[in-house]
């Protein structure tokens, strides 16, 4: 599927919350997000998109200037870089010098906590292949704290993250939020005795503390090999 639309990229520019949101707006954001060396070096750059395919999407970045060359004031587009996003690994590569050799860029990963590419740009996603997790439980008992250790077997952080959800497997999962977030967050809750939640995130560990005002339920996932081991942990004061 074929497609070019235009949309212009201004720096500093702060995302509407309440706006509904397209495929170009995405990869707008996405681009603005990243440290292409281009967004550095010009005021006000535009995308376009110059294909989009189930494997990869391509993106051309092109400059806005005023040129006088022809004797009359206009604006002309310089083409100053190319970009590839693959939607299935979620990299997004610069390939502007050499597409044999395509720089990996970084950018906001939160962006798809909040939006689904695959719908936005009509992408067609492979049925994963459901593998079954076991999960087998020990209770956790102490003169101040109670609580769980399980191991999920065969499976990833986000996997037993949404098993937690999922399953209710902590008092107030409601307020914790629908996808696991991509770096160290804090959220303000303030309802139900629930006063914060923090994330704290690294590749071998996921920290979660639900801070009350009569303790504290302090959640830990701990990668296993293959094999995640989940601790769930209510302390009082």
């Amino acid at each position: 599927m074929a497609a070019k639309a235009d949309t212009t990229v201004k720096q500093n520019t702060e995302p509407q919350a309440d706006k509904k949101y397209s495929c170009k707006d995405l990869l707008k954001e996405l681009v603005l997000s990243s440290n292409l060396e281009a967004l550095k070096k010009f005021r006000e750059t535009a995308i376009r998109i110059e294909n989009i395919s189930d494997n990869k999407i391509t993106i051309e970045v092109y400059a806005k200037e005023m040129s006088d060359r022809t004797g009359e004031l206009r604006t002309v587009e310089n083409t100053v870089a190319w970009l590839e996003f693959i939607p299935e690994s979620k990299k997004l590569y610069d390939i502007t010098a050499d597409p044999e050799s395509p720089v990996d860029l970084n950018y906001d990963k939160t962006l798809f906590t909040r939006h689904s590419i695959s719908e936005l740009c009509g992408l067609k996603t492979a049925e994963p292949v459901q593998q079954k997790t076991d999960v087998s439980c020990k209770e956790i008992t102490g003169e101040m704290a109670s609580g769980q250790e399980c191991i999920l077997s065969s499976t990833t952080f986000e996997k037993a993250y949404q098993d937690l959800i999922n399953k209710g497997a902590v008092n107030d999962s409601k307020y914790l939020p629908k996808q696991l977030p991509a770096k160290n967050t804090s959220m303000e809750i303030n309802k139900d005795g629930l006063m914060n939640i923090d994330f704290k995130i690294t590749g071998s560990k996921v920290s979660i503390e639900m801070l009350y005002a009569g303790g504290t339920t302090d959640i830990a996932f701990e990668k296993q090999e293959n094999n995640v081991k989940r601790t769930v942990i209510y302390n009082a004061d």
